[in-house]
Protein backbone atom coordinates (compact mmCIF):
# COMPACT_ATOMS: atom_id res chain seq x y z
CA UNK A 1 0.00 0.00 0.00
CA UNK A 2 1.00 3.19 -0.84
CA UNK A 3 0.79 5.94 2.08
CA UNK A 4 1.09 9.39 2.64
CA UNK A 5 4.66 9.38 3.35
CA UNK A 6 5.99 7.70 0.45
CA UNK A 7 5.07 9.79 -2.44
CA UNK A 8 5.62 13.31 -4.25
CA UNK A 9 2.30 15.38 -3.94
CA UNK A 10 3.59 18.12 -6.41
CA UNK A 11 1.91 15.94 -9.64
CA UNK A 12 -1.16 14.97 -7.23
CA UNK A 13 -1.87 18.19 -6.61
CA UNK A 14 -1.38 19.25 -9.84
CA UNK A 15 -3.78 16.94 -11.28
CA UNK A 16 -6.72 17.88 -8.34
CA UNK A 17 -6.62 21.45 -10.24
CA UNK A 18 -6.43 20.42 -13.61
CA UNK A 19 -9.51 17.73 -12.92
CA UNK A 20 -11.27 18.98 -10.16
CA UNK A 21 -10.70 22.70 -9.06
CA UNK A 22 -12.83 25.18 -10.63
CA UNK A 23 -13.69 27.50 -7.83
CA UNK A 24 -11.15 28.42 -5.27
CA UNK A 25 -13.44 31.09 -3.33
CA UNK A 26 -15.83 28.21 -1.89
CA UNK A 27 -14.75 25.18 -0.39
CA UNK A 28 -15.81 22.34 1.86
CA UNK A 29 -13.74 21.44 5.10
CA UNK A 30 -14.65 17.97 7.22
CA UNK A 31 -13.24 18.97 10.85
CA UNK A 32 -12.15 15.39 13.35
CA UNK A 33 -15.80 15.66 14.47
CA UNK A 34 -16.95 14.50 10.94
CA UNK A 35 -18.79 17.47 10.16
CA UNK A 36 -18.58 19.82 7.51
CA UNK A 37 -18.37 23.27 7.48
CA UNK A 38 -18.67 25.59 3.83
CA UNK A 39 -15.80 28.41 3.41
CA UNK A 40 -16.67 31.11 1.06
CA UNK A 41 -14.25 33.94 0.44
CA UNK A 42 -17.48 36.20 -1.94
CA UNK A 43 -19.11 36.05 1.60
CA UNK A 44 -16.58 36.79 4.31
CA UNK A 45 -13.16 38.55 3.41
CA UNK A 46 -11.52 36.48 6.50
CA UNK A 47 -11.58 32.99 4.60
CA UNK A 48 -8.52 32.14 3.06
CA UNK A 49 -8.94 30.74 -0.67
CA UNK A 50 -7.96 26.89 -1.36
CA UNK A 51 -4.66 26.27 -1.99
CA UNK A 52 -2.17 23.78 -2.98
CA UNK A 53 -0.90 24.19 1.42
CA UNK A 54 -4.48 22.64 1.57
CA UNK A 55 -4.31 20.07 -0.63
CA UNK A 56 -1.28 18.39 0.74
CA UNK A 57 -2.70 18.47 4.00
CA UNK A 58 -5.90 16.28 2.23
CA UNK A 59 -3.84 14.21 0.74
CA UNK A 60 -1.50 13.91 4.52
CA UNK A 61 -5.08 12.83 6.24
CA UNK A 62 -5.06 16.36 8.08
CA UNK A 63 -8.00 17.64 7.20
CA UNK A 64 -10.81 17.01 4.15
CA UNK A 65 -11.42 18.96 1.62
CA UNK A 66 -14.41 19.02 -0.65
CA UNK A 67 -15.35 21.18 -3.61
CA UNK A 68 -17.64 23.30 -5.72
CA UNK A 69 -18.51 23.45 -9.39
CA UNK A 70 -18.20 27.75 -9.54
CA UNK A 71 -21.64 28.32 -10.66
CA UNK A 72 -22.47 27.51 -13.78
CA UNK A 73 -20.09 25.17 -15.43
CA UNK A 74 -19.01 21.51 -14.83
CA UNK A 75 -15.65 19.88 -15.61
CA UNK A 76 -16.65 17.07 -14.25
CA UNK A 77 -20.08 15.02 -12.52
CA UNK A 78 -19.63 13.12 -9.31
CA UNK A 79 -22.40 10.44 -9.02
CA UNK A 80 -22.75 10.42 -5.10
CA UNK A 81 -24.21 6.71 -4.22
CA UNK A 82 -25.27 7.26 -0.74
CA UNK A 83 -26.76 4.21 1.42
CA UNK A 84 -26.51 3.08 4.72
CA UNK A 85 -26.28 -0.01 4.03
CA UNK A 86 -22.50 -1.03 2.16
CA UNK A 87 -24.01 -3.79 0.07
CA UNK A 88 -27.02 -1.79 -1.07
CA UNK A 89 -24.12 0.41 -2.12
CA UNK A 90 -21.98 -1.88 -4.11
CA UNK A 91 -25.44 -2.99 -5.67
CA UNK A 92 -26.18 0.39 -7.07
CA UNK A 93 -22.81 1.64 -7.77
CA UNK A 94 -22.65 -1.83 -10.22
CA UNK A 95 -25.71 -0.80 -11.58
CA UNK A 96 -24.84 2.82 -12.23
CA UNK A 97 -21.60 1.45 -13.74
CA UNK A 98 -23.73 -0.79 -15.99
CA UNK A 99 -26.18 2.40 -17.71
CA UNK A 100 -22.76 4.24 -17.99
CA UNK A 101 -21.53 1.51 -20.30
CA UNK A 102 -24.38 0.12 -21.64
CA UNK A 103 -27.34 2.79 -22.23
CA UNK A 104 -24.58 6.29 -22.50
CA UNK A 105 -21.30 4.22 -24.48
CA UNK A 106 -19.20 5.88 -21.89
CA UNK A 107 -15.95 3.95 -21.94
CA UNK A 108 -15.20 2.18 -18.66
CA UNK A 109 -11.44 3.41 -19.01
CA UNK A 110 -13.56 7.06 -18.57
CA UNK A 111 -15.53 6.53 -15.55
CA UNK A 112 -13.66 6.44 -12.41
CA UNK A 113 -15.07 5.01 -8.84
CA UNK A 114 -13.42 5.88 -5.38
CA UNK A 115 -14.97 5.17 -1.79
CA UNK A 116 -16.52 7.84 -0.35
CA UNK A 117 -15.35 7.15 3.05
CA UNK A 118 -18.65 6.05 4.79
CA UNK A 119 -20.54 3.16 3.16
CA UNK A 120 -20.94 4.27 -0.71
CA UNK A 121 -19.18 5.42 -3.49
CA UNK A 122 -18.62 8.62 -5.38
CA UNK A 123 -18.25 7.69 -9.39
CA UNK A 124 -16.42 10.19 -11.55
CA UNK A 125 -16.57 11.32 -15.60
CA UNK A 126 -14.14 14.35 -16.51
CA UNK A 127 -14.57 16.25 -19.62
CA UNK A 128 -12.12 17.65 -21.91
CA UNK A 129 -14.43 20.75 -22.42
CA UNK A 130 -16.81 22.66 -19.68
CA UNK A 131 -19.93 21.96 -19.84
CA UNK A 132 -22.87 24.16 -19.13
CA UNK A 133 -24.67 22.81 -15.73
CA UNK A 134 -27.86 22.28 -16.90
CA UNK A 135 -26.36 20.06 -19.83
CA UNK A 136 -25.00 18.62 -17.22
CA UNK A 137 -27.55 17.93 -14.57
CA UNK A 138 -29.97 16.77 -17.81
CA UNK A 139 -27.23 14.06 -18.25
CA UNK A 140 -27.49 12.89 -14.82
CA UNK A 141 -31.49 12.91 -14.43
CA UNK A 142 -30.83 10.28 -17.54
CA UNK A 143 -29.25 8.24 -15.87
CA UNK A 144 -30.77 7.74 -12.78
CA UNK A 145 -33.53 7.82 -14.63
CA UNK A 146 -32.34 4.44 -16.43
CA UNK A 147 -31.43 3.06 -13.22
CA UNK A 148 -35.10 2.61 -12.36
CA UNK A 149 -36.44 2.85 -8.55
CA UNK A 150 -33.62 2.68 -5.72
CA UNK A 151 -34.53 1.40 -2.18
CA UNK A 152 -33.34 2.85 0.71
CA UNK A 153 -30.70 4.94 -1.18
CA UNK A 154 -30.08 8.00 -3.27
CA UNK A 155 -27.48 8.62 -6.39
CA UNK A 156 -26.72 12.13 -6.10
CA UNK A 157 -25.45 14.76 -8.53
CA UNK A 158 -22.57 16.35 -7.50
CA UNK A 159 -20.85 19.23 -7.88
CA UNK A 160 -22.73 22.34 -8.06
CA UNK A 161 -22.84 26.15 -6.35
CA UNK A 162 -24.74 24.97 -3.43
CA UNK A 163 -23.53 21.04 -2.57
CA UNK A 164 -20.00 20.38 -2.84
CA UNK A 165 -18.03 16.85 -3.16
CA UNK A 166 -15.52 15.83 -1.12
CA UNK A 167 -12.23 14.95 -2.90
CA UNK A 168 -10.80 11.37 -2.90
CA UNK A 169 -7.52 10.00 -1.59
CA UNK A 170 -7.89 11.64 1.31
CA UNK A 171 -9.10 11.04 4.82
CA UNK A 172 -12.90 10.22 6.02
CA UNK A 173 -12.58 12.32 9.32
CA UNK A 174 -15.11 10.50 11.14
CA UNK A 175 -14.64 6.73 10.07
CA UNK A 176 -10.77 6.94 9.84
CA UNK A 177 -10.95 5.51 6.18
CA UNK A 178 -8.80 6.10 3.09
CA UNK A 179 -11.00 7.34 0.19
CA UNK A 180 -9.19 5.31 -2.42
CA UNK A 181 -9.87 4.88 -5.77
CA UNK A 182 -11.61 1.29 -6.82
CA UNK A 183 -11.37 -1.24 -9.39
CA UNK A 184 -14.24 -0.25 -11.59
CA UNK A 185 -14.73 -3.91 -11.72
CA UNK A 186 -14.71 -5.60 -8.06
CA UNK A 187 -14.79 -2.03 -6.40
CA UNK A 188 -11.70 -3.30 -5.05
CA UNK A 189 -9.53 -0.74 -3.39
CA UNK A 190 -6.16 0.76 -5.30
CA UNK A 191 -4.05 1.92 -2.72
CA UNK A 192 -1.83 4.20 -4.75
CA UNK A 193 -1.94 7.86 -4.97
CA UNK A 194 -0.43 7.08 -8.44
CA UNK A 195 -4.23 6.05 -9.82
CA UNK A 196 -4.47 10.25 -10.45
CA UNK A 197 -2.11 10.58 -12.22
CA UNK A 198 -3.19 8.37 -15.46
CA UNK A 199 -6.61 9.86 -15.33
CA UNK A 200 -7.27 11.67 -18.71
CA UNK A 201 -10.85 13.56 -19.31
CA UNK A 202 -13.33 11.94 -21.60
CA UNK A 203 -14.58 13.76 -24.99
CA UNK A 204 -17.63 15.65 -24.13
CA UNK A 205 -19.81 15.74 -27.24
CA UNK A 206 -20.59 11.86 -25.55
CA UNK A 207 -22.73 13.54 -22.96
CA UNK A 208 -23.44 16.76 -24.42
CA UNK A 209 -24.68 17.70 -28.21
CA UNK A 210 -24.57 21.50 -27.74
CA UNK A 211 -20.74 22.23 -28.01
CA UNK A 212 -20.19 25.61 -26.45
CA UNK A 213 -16.07 26.18 -27.79
CA UNK A 214 -15.18 26.98 -24.52
CA UNK A 215 -11.45 26.10 -23.44
CA UNK A 216 -11.33 25.05 -19.53
CA UNK A 217 -9.48 28.40 -19.29
CA UNK A 218 -11.81 30.25 -21.15
CA UNK A 219 -14.76 28.83 -18.86
CA UNK A 220 -12.45 29.30 -15.49
CA UNK A 221 -12.07 33.31 -16.43
CA UNK A 222 -16.27 33.22 -16.91
CA UNK A 223 -16.52 31.77 -13.60
CA UNK A 224 -13.88 34.40 -12.25
CA UNK A 225 -11.98 31.39 -10.59
CA UNK A 226 -8.96 33.53 -10.90
CA UNK A 227 -10.21 36.52 -8.99
CA UNK A 228 -9.46 34.50 -5.97
CA UNK A 229 -7.20 31.15 -6.50
CA UNK A 230 -4.07 29.73 -5.77
CA UNK A 231 -1.99 32.58 -4.69
CA UNK A 232 1.52 31.03 -5.91
CA UNK A 233 0.14 29.85 -9.97
CA UNK A 234 -2.64 30.96 -10.71
CA UNK A 235 -3.54 34.52 -9.30
CA UNK A 236 -5.16 37.00 -11.11
CA UNK A 237 -4.25 40.72 -10.89
CA UNK A 238 -7.95 41.89 -9.83
CA UNK A 239 -6.78 45.75 -10.22
CA UNK A 240 -6.39 44.99 -14.38
CA UNK A 241 -10.13 43.67 -14.21
CA UNK A 242 -11.43 47.29 -12.69
CA UNK A 243 -8.48 49.37 -14.52
CA UNK A 244 -10.85 48.06 -17.73
CA UNK A 245 -14.03 48.64 -16.16
CA UNK A 246 -13.36 52.23 -15.59
CA UNK A 247 -11.69 52.84 -18.69
CA UNK A 248 -14.82 51.85 -20.66
CA UNK A 249 -17.32 53.58 -18.40
CA UNK A 250 -14.88 56.63 -18.90
CA UNK A 251 -15.21 56.79 -23.32
CA UNK A 252 -18.54 55.01 -22.86
CA UNK A 253 -17.91 52.06 -25.47
CA UNK A 254 -15.75 48.99 -26.09
CA UNK A 255 -12.24 49.84 -26.27
CA UNK A 256 -11.01 46.94 -27.96
CA UNK A 257 -12.43 44.83 -30.74
CA UNK A 258 -14.32 41.46 -29.92
CA UNK A 259 -14.22 41.97 -26.57
CA UNK A 260 -17.83 42.22 -25.93
CA UNK A 261 -18.38 38.88 -24.01
CA UNK A 262 -15.25 39.28 -21.84
CA UNK A 263 -16.60 43.11 -21.11
CA UNK A 264 -19.91 42.10 -20.90
CA UNK A 265 -19.09 39.91 -17.73
CA UNK A 266 -16.55 42.15 -16.33
CA UNK A 267 -19.31 44.92 -16.41
CA UNK A 268 -21.99 43.00 -15.00
CA UNK A 269 -19.75 42.02 -11.63
CA UNK A 270 -18.83 45.45 -11.30
CA UNK A 271 -22.31 46.64 -11.67
CA UNK A 272 -23.19 44.14 -8.85
CA UNK A 273 -20.08 45.35 -6.60
CA UNK A 274 -21.69 48.64 -7.02
CA UNK A 275 -25.04 48.17 -5.65
CA UNK A 276 -27.16 48.25 -9.38
CA UNK A 277 -30.22 46.46 -9.81
CA UNK A 278 -30.21 44.44 -12.79
CA UNK A 279 -32.00 45.92 -14.92
CA UNK A 280 -29.83 49.34 -14.71
CA UNK A 281 -26.87 46.77 -14.70
CA UNK A 282 -28.74 45.35 -18.66
CA UNK A 283 -29.24 48.69 -19.20
CA UNK A 284 -25.67 50.53 -18.53
CA UNK A 285 -24.55 46.98 -20.57
CA UNK A 286 -26.49 47.87 -23.79
CA UNK A 287 -26.09 51.48 -23.47
CA UNK A 288 -21.91 50.60 -23.74
CA UNK A 289 -22.86 48.21 -26.85
CA UNK A 290 -24.55 50.24 -28.85
CA UNK A 291 -22.26 53.01 -28.47
CA UNK A 292 -19.45 51.01 -29.25
CA UNK A 293 -18.74 51.22 -33.91
CA UNK A 294 -20.11 48.02 -35.15
CA UNK A 295 -16.41 47.28 -36.58
CA UNK A 296 -15.70 46.11 -33.39
CA UNK A 297 -18.31 43.28 -33.25
CA UNK A 298 -17.89 39.79 -34.91
CA UNK A 299 -19.45 39.17 -38.28
CA UNK A 300 -23.32 38.52 -37.24
CA UNK A 301 -23.37 39.80 -34.15
CA UNK A 302 -26.82 41.72 -33.71
CA UNK A 303 -28.12 44.28 -30.34
CA UNK A 304 -30.77 41.57 -29.61
CA UNK A 305 -28.17 38.87 -29.08
CA UNK A 306 -26.06 41.54 -27.41
CA UNK A 307 -29.33 42.13 -24.54
CA UNK A 308 -29.80 38.29 -24.35
CA UNK A 309 -26.12 37.71 -23.23
CA UNK A 310 -26.27 40.69 -20.99
CA UNK A 311 -29.16 39.86 -19.20
CA UNK A 312 -28.08 35.95 -18.66
CA UNK A 313 -24.62 37.10 -17.60
CA UNK A 314 -26.04 39.71 -15.16
CA UNK A 315 -28.33 37.41 -13.63
CA UNK A 316 -25.55 34.92 -13.50
CA UNK A 317 -23.33 37.67 -11.96
CA UNK A 318 -25.65 38.78 -9.84
CA UNK A 319 -27.56 35.20 -8.75
CA UNK A 320 -23.77 34.60 -7.43
CA UNK A 321 -22.87 37.05 -5.97
CA UNK A 322 -19.66 37.88 -7.93
CA UNK A 323 -17.89 41.08 -8.13
CA UNK A 324 -14.98 43.20 -8.61
CA UNK A 325 -13.93 45.25 -6.04
CA UNK A 326 -10.36 44.88 -4.41
CA UNK A 327 -12.05 45.93 -1.28
CA UNK A 328 -8.88 44.53 0.92
CA UNK A 329 -6.20 46.60 -1.14
CA UNK A 330 -5.36 49.86 0.46
CA UNK A 331 -6.10 53.07 -1.45
CA UNK A 332 -3.62 56.28 -0.65
CA UNK A 333 -5.56 58.70 0.80
CA UNK A 334 -3.75 62.44 0.39
CA UNK A 335 -4.25 65.37 3.44
CA UNK A 336 -5.17 67.81 1.00
CA UNK A 337 -7.97 65.22 0.20
CA UNK A 338 -9.10 65.26 3.79
CA UNK A 339 -9.54 68.93 3.90
CA UNK A 340 -11.78 69.26 0.69
CA UNK A 341 -13.90 66.93 2.53
CA UNK A 342 -13.60 68.80 5.84
CA UNK A 343 -15.39 71.89 3.64
CA UNK A 344 -17.78 70.13 2.39
CA UNK A 345 -20.74 71.15 5.11
CA UNK A 346 -22.92 68.51 7.61
CA UNK A 347 -21.40 65.64 8.84
CA UNK A 348 -23.46 63.74 6.41
CA UNK A 349 -22.28 66.00 3.39
CA UNK A 350 -18.66 65.02 4.55
CA UNK A 351 -19.37 61.12 4.85
CA UNK A 352 -20.88 61.39 1.45
CA UNK A 353 -17.68 62.97 -0.26
CA UNK A 354 -15.74 60.44 1.58
CA UNK A 355 -17.44 57.96 0.14
CA UNK A 356 -17.29 59.87 -3.48
CA UNK A 357 -13.45 59.74 -2.54
CA UNK A 358 -12.89 56.04 -1.77
CA UNK A 359 -15.08 54.95 -4.76
CA UNK A 360 -13.32 56.96 -7.49
CA UNK A 361 -9.98 55.76 -5.92
CA UNK A 362 -11.15 52.18 -6.52
CA UNK A 363 -12.74 52.41 -9.73
CA UNK A 364 -12.15 55.85 -11.55
CA UNK A 365 -12.59 59.56 -11.48
CA UNK A 366 -15.97 58.86 -13.55
CA UNK A 367 -17.62 56.77 -11.80
CA UNK A 368 -21.42 55.29 -10.87
CA UNK A 369 -22.82 54.99 -6.82
CA UNK A 370 -26.23 54.11 -6.99
CA UNK A 371 -28.31 55.56 -3.62
CA UNK A 372 -28.60 52.41 -2.62
CA UNK A 373 -24.91 52.07 -2.21
CA UNK A 374 -24.34 55.26 -0.70
CA UNK A 375 -26.57 54.43 2.46
CA UNK A 376 -24.57 51.40 2.86
CA UNK A 377 -21.68 53.88 2.60
CA UNK A 378 -22.94 56.39 5.02
CA UNK A 379 -25.16 54.71 7.22
CA UNK A 380 -28.68 55.86 6.61
CA UNK A 381 -31.99 54.56 5.27
CA UNK A 382 -32.67 57.48 4.05
CA UNK A 383 -32.52 58.22 0.46
CA UNK A 384 -33.60 62.12 0.84
CA UNK A 385 -30.42 62.77 3.11
CA UNK A 386 -28.09 60.74 0.29
CA UNK A 387 -29.60 63.16 -2.63
CA UNK A 388 -29.48 66.17 -0.59
CA UNK A 389 -26.01 65.71 0.29
CA UNK A 390 -24.86 64.91 -3.56
CA UNK A 391 -27.06 67.99 -4.77
CA UNK A 392 -24.85 69.88 -2.00
CA UNK A 393 -21.61 68.36 -3.35
CA UNK A 394 -22.03 69.49 -6.97
CA UNK A 395 -23.37 72.58 -5.72
CA UNK A 396 -20.00 72.95 -3.56
CA UNK A 397 -17.75 71.54 -6.76
CA UNK A 398 -16.64 68.51 -5.23
CA UNK A 399 -18.16 66.46 -7.81
CA UNK A 400 -20.28 67.05 -11.00
CA UNK A 401 -22.45 64.79 -12.76
CA UNK A 402 -21.62 63.29 -16.08
CA UNK A 403 -25.14 61.71 -16.51
CA UNK A 404 -27.97 62.84 -14.04
CA UNK A 405 -32.21 62.06 -14.66
CA UNK A 406 -31.41 60.82 -18.16
CA UNK A 407 -34.91 59.10 -19.16
CA UNK A 408 -34.28 54.96 -20.33
CA UNK A 409 -36.84 55.40 -22.68
CA UNK A 410 -36.36 51.55 -23.97
CA UNK A 411 -37.43 50.63 -20.67
CA UNK A 412 -39.94 53.54 -20.05
CA UNK A 413 -41.77 51.90 -22.74
CA UNK A 414 -41.00 48.35 -21.94
CA UNK A 415 -42.66 49.09 -18.33
CA UNK A 416 -45.24 51.60 -18.54
CA UNK A 417 -43.60 53.67 -15.93
CA UNK A 418 -40.48 56.11 -16.36
CA UNK A 419 -37.04 54.78 -15.73
CA UNK A 420 -34.10 56.61 -15.46
CA UNK A 421 -30.58 55.31 -16.51
CA UNK A 422 -28.16 55.49 -13.16
CA UNK A 423 -26.60 58.54 -12.85
CA UNK A 424 -22.79 59.21 -13.38
CA UNK A 425 -20.46 61.29 -11.51
CA UNK A 426 -16.87 62.86 -11.59
CA UNK A 427 -14.53 63.79 -9.18
CA UNK A 428 -13.18 67.36 -9.35
CA UNK A 429 -10.79 67.87 -6.24
CA UNK A 430 -7.55 68.92 -7.25
CA UNK A 431 -4.48 66.61 -7.67
CA UNK A 432 -2.56 66.28 -4.57
CA UNK A 433 0.54 67.72 -4.63
CA UNK A 434 3.91 66.04 -4.94
CA UNK A 435 4.70 66.31 -0.86
CA UNK A 436 1.51 65.59 0.19
CA UNK A 437 1.20 63.90 3.75
CA UNK A 438 -0.57 60.52 2.96
CA UNK A 439 -2.20 57.21 4.76
CA UNK A 440 -2.96 53.85 3.04
CA UNK A 441 -6.61 52.61 4.31
CA UNK A 442 -8.72 49.74 3.84
CA UNK A 443 -12.76 50.01 4.36
CA UNK A 444 -12.31 49.65 8.31
CA UNK A 445 -11.28 53.19 7.97
CA UNK A 446 -13.64 55.82 8.49
CA UNK A 447 -13.81 59.39 7.72
CA UNK A 448 -13.17 60.36 11.38
CA UNK A 449 -10.09 58.29 11.62
CA UNK A 450 -8.17 59.24 8.07
CA UNK A 451 -8.94 63.29 9.17
CA UNK A 452 -7.34 62.27 12.61
CA UNK A 453 -4.71 60.52 11.06
CA UNK A 454 -3.28 63.43 8.60
CA UNK A 455 -5.02 66.46 10.21
CA UNK A 456 -4.54 68.24 13.75
CA UNK A 457 -7.17 68.86 16.16
CA UNK A 458 -6.94 72.65 14.97
CA UNK A 459 -7.51 71.92 11.25
CA UNK A 460 -10.14 69.30 11.92
CA UNK A 461 -12.19 71.98 13.89
CA UNK A 462 -11.52 75.17 11.32
CA UNK A 463 -13.78 73.42 9.08
CA UNK A 464 -16.33 71.16 11.97
CA UNK A 465 -18.80 73.41 13.62
CA UNK A 466 -18.60 73.32 17.71
CA UNK A 467 -22.01 71.03 18.36
CA UNK A 468 -20.93 68.80 15.23
CA UNK A 469 -17.26 68.31 16.60
CA UNK A 470 -18.61 67.62 20.05
CA UNK A 471 -21.50 64.76 18.79
CA UNK A 472 -19.02 63.37 15.88
CA UNK A 473 -15.50 63.54 16.01
CA UNK A 474 -14.17 64.36 19.73
CA UNK A 475 -12.18 61.13 20.48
Amino acid sequence: MQTAENYQPKQIISKFNQLYIQTRSKYLVQFPNGRYVTFNRKRDRRHIVLNDGMLKKHLAGELTYGVFNGGYFNKFITFDVDFSDHAMARWATYKLLDVLVTDFHILRKDIHVSISGGKGFHVDLFFDEPLPTTEVETFYQRVVSSMGDITDGQVEFRPNWNQGVKLPLGVHQKTGRRCWFVDSHTLDPIESFDYLLDIEPMDATIISEQYFGLTDEQAQEFEAVALETNLSVNAFDQSKALQKAARILEVGRLTESNTRHNTTFILACFFNSQGFEREEAVEAIMEILLNTPREYFSKGSTPDHWRKEAVRLTDYAFDNDMTIRDADKAIRIYKSEILAVLQCGTFRQKQMAFAMLVTAKRYGQTFYLTTKTAMEMIGTKSRQTVQNAIRALVEGGFIEYRRKGEIDHAKTKETGQVRHKPNKYRLLIDEPPEDDPLIEVTNDYSLVDVAFELCDVREIRQYVKRYEYDNRWRR
